[in-house]
């Protein structure tokens, strides 16, 4: 007792000694920690600033939201040689048909992720909810065996429950059905939609709960895929999320995005990630069924034949494929780059890709959401306009209330289509799904929507940027400093 009243009376004299003691060691072993396992010389230092200059708040906070604890769980759970297991024997390197310049990044992007492009697929642009939830919710209905479904995010509002119920009657029918949601993205409809399936029999599952009795979990590691497979006979891939704001014409705060409709080969490769993330989140192991070539579907009668391949990315034995295979194809520009996305903050290595572009004299335009859903996204995405617009490059900004599309169009033969964004949050935090497609026919498809979209918007000039008032030029710089965090 008189040793814990001793203990007291010191602490209570010298606590302003031992606070620093403690956040000097403190801060000391965090920022070794930064040293040693942080690789952009940047985002070490400020993360290291920011455990000094803010006492215990700082450390605390890296060591909550600055650490990939996911990669070394992934190899835990799910190691290599499983995941070898998991996925087909691959053939050796083809080039098709594609032209010569191309032949490099058939080579390199097999090195960046080693599966290779697939002949004999369709894929069809279905653009807002109005088009691609009646044609999923129909795929659903017409399911004989077996259909999964990933979402970020599952609206359990009127058009989330034309999705419950297709799933249920699919699932009491006899189909196999299940269904995996992000631990965070489930949180947008407060479980409704997870709790509804599973009052109706279906299985669901989460990735990476952000409350978990095992391990912990943290709010910055998200499960951004969306994708459908029905069968093993056709697929849906994009960056759409269930709720009715996807609905265009009826919604009272519309997202316009775009979904694709896949067929072919190149189907199996899309539900092979699935069966990994369930693996991941359940430890089961699914046979989800394969591709029959032997049975086309009506789609694949048509004389479209897209060359294909699924690029998958997250913070684990994936990370950087995404911007690895951006700036492989950016090398290959020799006429145009068209860019639409909802976030524009590239990391350094991606705008260099982009400005050595435009100075070999190609044309690039990229059009952004003239109004985000984030505020502080616009903001910083407004600091960095004069730094985009150097060498040539052209950035709009669509007067819709809000685009959340993704694609990227290089020439007339290269597209980019999936989930992922143009930000640290898709290509640091995020586990994404994309399909890399050679194709004329979907690459002017593309470009016709990349047409119609800024012909609704605004040319951004130097001299509106010069124009911003002193206080918003501040405020958008001071949080362009956390761009690698948002």
């Amino acid at each position: 007792m008189q040793m814990f009243e001793a203990i007291l009376q010191l602490t209570t004299v010298h606590w302003v000694t031992i606070t620093v003691i403690l956040h000097i060691s403190f801060s000391f072993l965090t920022s070794v920690h930064v040293l040693l396992f942080k690789e952009n010389e940047r985002t070490s230092l400020a993360w290291i600033s920011l455990v000094i200059l803010s006492p215990v708040l700082g450390g605390m906070f890296y060591w909550l939201f600055g650490i990939n604890r996911i990669k070394r769980l992934a190899q835990k759970e799910h190691p290599p040689e499983l995941k070898e297991d998991l996925r087909q024997e691959e053939t050796t390197i083809k080039f098709h048909w594609l032209p010569r310049h191309w032949h490099s990044a058939i080579i390199s992007g097999y090195t960046i992720h080693p599966l290779s492009h697939l002949a004999g697929n369709t894929v069809e642009p279905l653009i807002n909810g109005d088009a691609a939830y009646p044609e999923m919710i129909q795929s659903i209905n017409r399911a004989k065996r077996y259909v999964v479904l990933s979402s970020y995010i599952f609206d359990c509002d009127s058009l989330g429950q034309q999705f419950v119920n297709a799933l249920a009657k699919a699932q009491q029918r006899g189909v196999t059905v299940k269904v995996l949601l992000d631990g965070i993205g489930i949180r947008y409809s407060w479980h409704k939609s997870d709790r509804a399936l599973k009052k109706l029999g279906v299985t669901t599952a989460r990735f990476l709960p952000a409350i978990s009795l095992t391990s912990i979990r943290f709010i910055n590691l998200r499960n951004h895929r969306k994708t459908l497979c029905i069968d093993g006979e056709l697929a849906y891939i994009g960056g759409m999320n269930i709720s009715k704001n996807n609905v265009v014409k009826s919604a009272k705060k519309p997202i316009d995005d775009v979904q694709f409709k896949v067929t072919g080969p190149v189907i199996d490769q899309i539900s092979q990630v699935f069966v990994e993330d369930w693996f991941f989140a359940t430890r089961e192991k699914i046979q989800f069924p394969q591709y029959d070539p032997s049975a086309p579907t009506p789609m694949q009668l048509s004389n479209n034949s897209v060359l294909s391949r699924v690029v998958q990315d997250g913070p684990d034995e994936n990370h950087n494929q995404v911007k690895w295979t951006l700036i492989n194809a950016l090398v290959c520009a020799q006429k145009s780059v068209k860019i639409i996305t909802p976030y524009f903050i590239p990391d350094q290595s991606l705008m260099t890709s982009l400005h050595a572009a435009a100075l070999r004299g190609v044309s690039i335009e990229i059009i952004v959401p003239g109004n985000s859903n984030i505020p502080f996204i616009n903001w910083v995405m407004e600091a960095n306009f004069s730094r985009i617009i150097q060498h040539g490059i052209k950035i709009y900004t669509n007067n819709r209330p809000f685009d959340h599309s993704k694609a990227v169009m290089i020439d007339d033969i290269w597209s980019f289509i999936g989930s992922s964004n143009w930000d640290a949050r898709s290509l640091e935090f995020n586990f994404e799904i994309n399909l890399e497609c050679f194709d004329a026919d979907l690459n002017a498809k593309l470009t016709a929507l990349f047409d119609v979209k800024r012909q609704n918007a605004a040319l951004v000039n130097k001299s509106e940027i010069n124009a911003l008032p002193i206080y918003k030029k501040v405020r958008n710089n001071l949080f362009r400093l956390f761009s690698p965090y948002l």
